[in-house]
């Protein structure tokens, strides 16, 4: 069998563009959601988890720079985003001006730095 490569950082804007690829990072399809903001599109996405079962939903704003993820045991509201970290097979890292971030990885654990 062969190693599995390692999969370098990406950063990208949080933005309509970067759903997708978030979408796709975490092995989820992204659609619309039901509500939207007056004047710009949310979208969410389910993670799936063991057994192809959900593990996490987020509800992504881009336009107002905001992420909703609710797990089994927790929900967060992760406000101010700057920036986005894609690690491919890994997870998505949603970074603030600071140091704070959320952390969403494969299979739908949720991590939060602040």
């Amino acid at each position: 069998m062969k190693p599995r490569e390692r999969s370098r950082p990406r950063s990208i804007p949080f933005n309509v563009e970067a759903i997708d690829l978030i979408a796709e990072t975490l092995g989820a399809r992204a659609g619309l959601a039901s509500f939207r903001l007056p004047n710009a599109a949310v979208y969410q996405l389910v993670v799936p988890g063991a057994e192809a079962r959900p593990a996490a939903m987020l509800t992504l704003w881009p336009s107002i720079r905001r992420v909703d993820a609710i797990g089994p045991a927790l929900t967060v509201v992760f406000t101010d985003i700057r920036a986005v970290e894609l690690i491919d097979h890994v997870e998505v890292i949603f970074r603030r001006g600071t140091s704070e971030m959320l952390i969403v990885a494969i299979g739908g654990k949720i991590i939060v730095r602040a």
